[in-house]
């Protein structure tokens, strides 16, 4: 995704979103978050391109909760596809919002997303210690399905996997690893 002043506000928006307002001085993630907002998500499967559509579809709900008429955000952003943060930001908010909701534990969307780094192998991609060429290499093979059978190095790692996560498409993933963690 291209950097202007209306993506910058979207981009400065999903990061809130997974890190909230504060931020400590010792560890930050924009540049991993950056990074992630300017690679494309590529959906690998058919139902993969739901995911897609999750993540655009943030672009409609910043707009709604910023007050931005819809067609300047569609602006600044026509022909862009789905990107990597904003596909990863969309599931944690759908995992938290429609499926794992509980108002008791509060807004765990950040949690969802950071499991998503740790699992594709980018938790220690801090600003301090990014390095584009390995965290392009994590985003490669995530793309090619060259992961773990278990998932590690996609978005979900189970621990006792009865399927190879390759197979599945992200959804199916998921809830291979809601099931393992609810046990």
């Amino acid at each position: 995704m291209i950097f202007n002043d209306m993506t910058s506000q979207y981009f400065d928006w999903l990061r809130e979103t997974v890190c909230g307002r504060w931020e400590p001085r010792n560890l930050s993630f924009h540049k991993l978050l950056a990074f992630l907002f300017q690679q494309d998500f590529i959906p690998s499967c058919e139902m993969d391109a739901s995911r897609a559509e999750d993540g655009r579809d943030l672009r409609y709900r910043f707009a709604q909760e910023k007050s931005i008429p819809y067609a300047a955000l569609n602006s600044a952003t026509s022909g862009m596809p789905c990107s990597m943060l904003e596909m990863m930001v969309g599931l944690s908010i759908r995992i938290e919002e429609h499926i794992m909701a509980d108002s008791e534990a509060g807004n765990r969307v950040g949690q969802w997303f950071w499991s998503m780094v740790v699992s594709l192998g980018l938790a220690a991609m801090d600003d301090v210690r990014f390095n584009e060429g390995r965290a392009q290499f994590i985003i490669d093979r995530f793309n090619q399905r060259a992961y773990q059978p278990n998932g590690a190095g996609g978005l979900f790692t189970l621990i006792r996997p009865n399927v190879d996560m390759r197979q599945l498409d992200i959804w199916y993933q998921l809830m291979a690893y809601l099931n393992e963690s609810n046990m």
